[in-house]
């Protein structure tokens, strides 16, 4: 007679790295109730084994910056995140949600999500569910439809500026005591649901679907503080801030520490990055965020990889901040097109890449290529040749392109950021940066971040060598959680949540080599890479991919702060005093 299972699963021989920084050692681990149960050599059978030998076991990787606010209505398991080994996801970064909000504001808050993040329109309109109004209903709503993923959130400050003041009254700088009580408690209401804490965003880059300020950015200093100071009535999660400047200067530094008294909880800001225009500013960086480390828990965002970006002057938003640009291209089609033409604006834009540094983009117009176009005679080339071979100006070439096609010339950017693999090593290694920048379920069309995890092992830690395998896996899972109050995940240690990734460093690699498109719902597309080389990612213990092929199982959980608990307790006490 056959003897009953022990445990619901084990892993065996792999070689295992707990998340703590602690020495990688062979030996089994074993999973039960969605937990691991033990660790070492582990004599029970499990109802389900897997042979580990030659692959390591390691904690699933923790993406504390997305945003699959939308895309989980319609895809509980967060591609591209979750082919790269991610198992927990952070939401409502930046200050950008869909909770609260009142149904009169759904089809505003959609489109607000188009430019701001480049989240098609048809994907949300026809796959959000819309069963839920705050942010409490929200997470119930992704419960009730079930994850593979777990998700935790932060609370979005556009949303509830929104809310209170009402969508089309968001462009007031002035608000009532009245307002700005309300708006504090929607924000202890997020706590209460079991967010992170407040997210905001202050740069200009990011618009809303007409090229107008965010909420958040319109908000004065005094507002923005007033719901930071809230976390103090909770002391859980974190505070997390897109800058004014994504190129931390003194004057972000100072902001960064004054938010971190007015908290009393750790910050985290995005992000480090290396740009061409601003030589050794990552350097600065990496300086003030360790002056800041002495009296504070302040974090930034770093991304392990180039940064390279599609475009066409359709949709795209990353030239918005630079004011002349944001002008020209954020209206109608028919006046974008007038204004390309027009040689008084040309000269504008070309004033802002001469004049106006704090900008993402370097204007590098040998380093731009034309991707796509029905223009045959221009496809594969670079702006800065054309303009060579045409006898123009690089701006005049490459408005001339696009209005060749309306606007629909696909443009391809490869120098963004991140060039430099010396600086890119150099701030992933840093104490103080969080691995991540996935950006996910945002920027479809033009961006592809999820991979990160994949090029955290093989880049820097096989091919490079510039960090060792256990300090890798720190970073990506107990570190990423960590920094930003995110409680209970990222290691394996018995009675932790068996969120697991199984691979095979040799073989692991990003694939396809470059991006491709795939279409999604809607008729939409977006970029994609997967990976191979995960023998298996496991959720609380139960497998959502085995040989990088999704199970369909839906084990996923939302992650709430602890503040969650307590206003749970306190309902209870409440009930039966009012019983």
């Amino acid at each position: 007679m056959a003897t009953q299972a022990e445990f619901d699963l084990v892993i065996r021989g792999g070689r295992i790295v707990d998340g703590t920084r602690m020495p990688a050692f062979i030996g089994d681990l074993a999973i039960k109730d969605g937990k691991v149960a033990e660790i070492g050599h582990v004599n029970g059978r499990g109802a389900k084994e897997i042979d580990a030998r030659g692959l390591i076991v390691a904690p699933g990787f923790v993406d504390v910056h997305t945003h699959y606010d939308a895309q989980l209505n319609w895809d509980p398991y967060a591609s591209q995140s979750c082919w790269h080994g991610i198992t927990s996801i952070v939401v409502a970064a930046c200050g950008f949600g869909f909770a609260p909000c009142k149904p009169a504001d759904r089809e505003r808050a959609m489109r607000r999500m188009t430019r701001v993040e480049a989240i098609p329109y048809e994907s949300m309109k026809l796959g959000m569910r819309w069963d839920w109004v705050s942010q409490r209903d929200y997470l119930a709503s992704l419960e009730r439809a079930g994850l593979g993923v777990n998700v935790a959130t932060y609370i979005p400050q556009s949303p509830i500026r929104a809310w209170v003041l009402g969508e089309e009254d968001t462009t007031r700088t002035q608000v009532t005591a009245d307002e700005l009580e309300q708006m504090k408690e929607l924000v202890r209401e997020g706590y209460r649901a079991g967010a992170l804490g407040l997210s905001t965003d202050l740069n200009l880059i990011d618009r809303d679907f007409d090229g107008s300020k965010l909420p958040s950015l319109i908000a004065p200093a005094e507002e923005t503080e007033a719901l930071i100071a809230v976390a103090r009535e909770f002391n859980v999660g974190s505070i997390e801030v897109t800058p004014q400047s994504l190129h931390l200067g003194p004057e972000e530094a100072a902001m960064l520490e004054r938010w971190a008294e007015i908290s009393g909880r750790p910050v985290y800001y995005n992000a480090i990055l290396q740009v061409h225009h601003l030589p050794g500013q990552w350097k600065e960086a990496l300086g003030l965020l360790e002056d800041l480390n002495k009296r504070h828990r302040i974090f930034a965002l770093g991304n392990a990889h180039r940064i390279e970006s599609l475009f066409n002057l359709i949709e795209y938003n990353l030239f918005d901040d630079m004011p002349a640009w944001n002008e020209a291209l954020a209206c109608p089609l028919e006046q974008r097109l007038a204004n390309l033409r027009d040689g008084q604006v040309r000269a504008r834009l070309q004033h802002d890449l001469d004049h106006y540094t704090n900008r993402l983009w370097a204007g590098n117009w040998d380093r731009m290529k034309i991707f796509d176009s029905a223009q045959a005679a221009y496809k594969g080339r670079y702006v800065g040749e054309i303009a060579r071979a045409e006898g123009k100006a690089p701006l005049d070439a490459f408005c001339d392109i696009a209005l060749g096609e309306d606007l629909r010339t696909l443009f391809l950017i490869e120098d963004l950021n991140n060039t430099e693999d010396d600086a890119v090593g150099q701030i992933m290694s840093h104490p103080f940066v969080i691995p991540g920048l996935s950006d996910g379920g945002a920027h479809t069309q033009f961006l592809c971040l999820g991979k990160y995890p994949t090029v955290m092992l093989t880049k820097w830690v096989r091919d490079l060598k510039v960090m060792s395998l256990e300090e890798a896996h720190w970073r990506l899972s107990y570190m990423s959680a960590a920094a930003i109050g995110l409680e209970g995940i990222g290691t394996l240690a018995p009675g932790m949540p068996a969120d697991i990734v199984v691979y095979d460093l040799d073989k692991l690699e990003v694939t396809p080599e470059e991006p491709v498109y795939e279409e999604i719902l809607g008729g939409g597309k977006r970029l994609i890479q997967k990976a191979r080389g995960y023998r298996a990612i496991l959720v609380n213990g139960v497998p959502t991919f085995e040989h990088d092929e999704c199970t369909g199982a839906l084990p996923g959980r939302v992650l709430r702060a602890a503040s969650y608990v307590a206003d749970a307790q306190w309902e209870r006490e409440h009930l039966r005093s009012a019983g």
